[in-house]
């Protein structure tokens, strides 16, 4: 790289758990990190209120099947969780068709396997650092169930479990009865399930709480400076190389640039380069209650009605929606259909009587659900970002690519 790596001075947009996970790493190979964030503290923005899920064997988006239950998700959108009308503004329209392209077997079997191998890289450099520090963040790995619908559901569930089964996953299919003794929380729920994938090995983490005292080890341990109400509104290039970044409170210099912006970070990727893609943003909401007398002891996803339920802490979570869409803005009846999917299946698990932390966040989305990774168009600017709902499963993973990029 032409300059000892303790010299080197890097500048990462962004503060979620993926710019944090690249600053650790770098920082841990003697890097002067600064990272910069547009909001007020670490993890402000999509990573601060998301599922919890750390599921290290999972499957790309991108498939035949989302194609054929597309119609039906356009026309029972509220019920289903998923509302893709902005798909068909132009904006959308080179998203659109470069992830058709995405929806055939061979597609969804390649970026699948990617996907798995970098969540699996993930897993490693996560448990490691969970060893070297101690911090609590309300982890465990009690396991997960998807729960399906209809026993045409199961079926094809099955297929997808041998699919992980071949690749390190540990899925089972269950019934319905295993399903209510493996989660007791279930127990009067009034939503129809046939049964359910189970999923051992399934983690559960506060990514909000895991990225603040990471930004804390950061500060303490690795001298990191962080600058937060910092929009960077544009990096100044000489050349082939970025020499600044722009904010409305200054300019920041450094020798390289890494852009981990979410569903920002097409604002500061100009040009063409080599691995850029479309992003689009899929917003998710999320509803946090206070726990009630029947807690969740795994992490539950309801596939018909879309939606995740687990328990954080003291805390309740129930996240889900898929909306396509860049608005942040929630729909109040958005808010109460989710409430009301949680009280029918599992009924005492939360006190929902009481006001909710309600969250909102773009998860940033690329075709093929893999990952902006790589140089972005000058010498010493690179990108992580494009993670869609997978950046706390794939944040390390991305991170430890990121840094055998920048040392090539």
């Amino acid at each position: 790289m032409g300059t000892k790596k303790q010299q080197n001075r890097v500048i990462i947009i962004g503060a979620g758990i993926v710019g944090l996970t690249s600053a650790y790493l770098l920082a841990k190979q003697g890097f002067r990190v600064t990272v910069l964030d547009k909001n007020k503290q670490p993890a402000d923005g999509t990573s601060k209120g998301n599922a919890g899920q750390l599921i290290y064997n999972f499957g790309a988006m991108g498939s035949s099947s989302f194609l054929r239950n597309l119609p039906n998700a356009i026309l029972k959108n509220e019920k289903t969780g998923i509302i893709v009308s902005e798909l068909w503004h132009p904006r959308n329209w080179n998203w659109v068709a470069a992830f058709i392209g995405q929806c055939t077997s061979k597609a969804w079997n390649n970026n699948s396997l990617k996907l798995i191998e970098m969540a699996h890289r993930s897993r490693k450099i996560l448990n490691e650092f969970r060893h070297d520090f101690g911090i609590d963040f309300n982890w465990r790995k009690d396991g997960k169930i998807n729960l399906h619908e209809t026993y045409q559901d199961l079926v094809t569930a099955t297929k997808v479990a041998e699919f992980q089964q071949n690749h390190g996953g540990n899925h089972r299919i269950i019934s319905k009865e295993e399903c209510l003794e493996k989660e007791p929380a279930l127990k009067g729920s009034t939503r129809h399930f046939a049964g359910g994938t189970y999923l051992p090995d399934a983690e559960i983490g506060d990514c909000r709480l895991f990225c603040q005292q990471l930004a804390e080890i950061l500060k303490t341990r690795f001298n990191c400076q962080f600058h937060f109400n910092t929009e960077i509104t544009n990096l100044r290039r000489s050349n082939n190389k970025i020499i600044a970044a722009e904010s409305q409170v200054g300019i920041f210099e450094a020798d390289f640039f890494i852009n981990c912006a979410g569903i920002l970070a097409d604002k500061l990727l100009s040009g063409s380069f080599k691995g850029k893609k479309p992003l689009i943003g899929i917003k998710g909401i999320s509803l946090t209650f206070e726990k009630g007398k029947s807690p969740p002891k795994l992490s539950v996803t309801d596939s018909a009605g879309k939606f995740v339920m687990c328990s954080l802490g003291e805390k309740v979570r129930v996240a889900g929606y898929a909306i396509f869409s860049n608005n942040l803005a929630i729909n109040p009846m958005h808010i109460l259909l989710l409430k009301d999917k949680a009280i029918s299946l599992m009924p005492d698990a939360a006190k929902y009587n009481s006001p909710p932390e309600i969250w909102t966040g773009l998860r940033p989305q690329t075709p093929d659900d893999l990952p902006m990774i790589g140089k972005a168009g000058a010498e010493n600017l690179f990108v992580n970002a494009g993670h869609g709902s997978s950046g706390w499963i794939l944040a390390f993973g991305a991170a430890e690519k990121l840094l055998k990029i920048i040392k090539e």
